[in-house]
């Protein structure tokens, strides 16, 4: 298959056995399909198409998905593709996308057209997702010396790789020129870039490794790279993860859990002041992602966290659960089961987890999941009248 062409797609919708909600199977078990990182933009301005990952023709491809016409075209071709990091810009004209770990491509969504946006130089290589400001005119991006460089395919790797102290750099690409600049460097793992939406001049980066070793794992830094300053000091046994901005730029978002408990916690944090506040408690979930203004959050029932080191310490029990969370009610209920197995499949650490999100109407929630066969596209429907649970 190549760039045009076209997948049919016959939906499976069921009820979910334990909350009723109607949940639509998007992709065939068979094909290993997925979404894109939960906080890039996968769904058109009007929710009628949809981003994904298919590997229909051998190769991890993007497809976009009309809806309502259950047909997707596919958008790019052969192997390399990144596809977690990439993104539709705010107009629907375009797809970002990383290439072989080296090249941007911006691809037109109308004559599929690929433009090369920048080009990592040899003795780097890109990892990981690439976020644009809000007016797309720009992204962030991590790179990592090529000499320090292995491909992080399994959670062994992943640990291994944290101790080697690898030499990053966090930098901004102009999407236009192509022109780059480097924000900050330090020979430690970084990860996760995100520009604050609507303030470009505040970015967020992580200190990436298993959760309970690294120092502290989220920072800020202004974009001319000054003032380097972290969010949050690790209280003892606690880790954070999965940071994200609300859309609407308000804060930064992130879960906490503490060695030896299975709940976990929402904090807040506001760049304005660096203040961390607590939010509310939650089940065991891994990722967290939010609507445009933060009144509801969606997150993903896990089991014991793979990327810590002192994996006894953090043994919680499995949940196979889809949570939404209501913030101003500080209550919480289940959408569905996911029943995703977090295995590492196809040398992918990724590619089973759900990373939920909202569709834009906040009507249904988006994830992926194994739990027909292969990695697969689900989407849930949010429960007309759900049953709180306090936190």
């Amino acid at each position: 298959m190549a760039k045009g062409m076209r997948v049919k797609l016959v939906y499976e919708v069921s009820q979910d056995p334990d909350t009723g909600v109607e949940v639509t199977r998007l992709t065939p078990p068979e094909v290993t399909c997925h979404r894109n990182y939960f906080y890039q933009k996968c769904f058109t301005n009007d929710g009628n198409k949809l981003l994904f990952a298919g590997e229909f023709d051998g190769n991890w491809n993007y497809y976009l998905l009309d809806i309502a016409a259950a047909e997707a075209v596919q958008l790019t071709e052969g192997t390399g593709d990144n596809t977690f990091g990439g993104f539709l810009s705010p107009d629907d004209k375009s797809l970002y996308y990383v290439k072989n770990e080296r090249t941007l491509l911006e691809v037109n969504l109308e004559t599929l057209v690929e433009r090369e946006v920048y080009n990592v130089p040899a003795d780097w290589v890109g990892y990981g997702t690439w976020v644009a400001n809000s007016d797309c005119t720009k992204l962030v991006g991590i790179e990592i010396s090529k000499d320090d460089w292995v491909p992080l395919n399994d959670w062994k790797i992943f640990h291994d790789f944290f101790h080697k102290g690898p030499n990053c750099r966090l930098l901004r690409v102009d999407l236009q020129t192509g022109e780059s600049a480097v924000i900050h460097q330090e020979k430690n793992w970084l990860g996760h870039p995100i520009y604050r939406p609507f303030d470009d001049n505040t970015v967020a980066f992580c200190h990436e490794g298993p959760h309970d070793l690294v120092d502290a794992r989220m920072w800020m830094v202004n974009e001319d790279g000054s003032n380097v300053r972290k969010v949050k000091e690790h209280a003892e046994g606690e880790s954070c993860t999965h940071e994200f901005w609300v859309p609407n730029g308000s804060s930064l978002m992130y879960v906490s859990y503490l060695k030896g408990q299975q709940g976990r916690t929402i904090y807040s944090y506001n760049p304005d002041n660096g203040e961390n506040t607590e939010v509310m408690q939650m089940p065991a979930c891994s990722h967290l992602m939010s609507n445009f203004d933060g009144t509801l959050l969606v997150g993903d029932g896990s089991g014991t966290p793979v990327d810590v080191k002192d994996t006894s310490g953090y043994t919680i029990d499995n949940d196979p659960y889809l949570y939404a969370f209501d913030i101003a009610k500080k209550a919480y209920f289940r959408v569905a089961r996911h029943d995703t197995s977090w295995a590492t499949f196809a040398n992918s650490r990724q590619v089973t987890h759900p990373h939920p999100s909202f569709t834009p109407d906040d009507s249904a929630i988006l994830f992926s999941s194994d739990k027909d066969g292969k990695p697969a596209l689900y989407i849930a429907k949010m429960p007309a009248n759900p049953e709180l649970i306090s936190a």
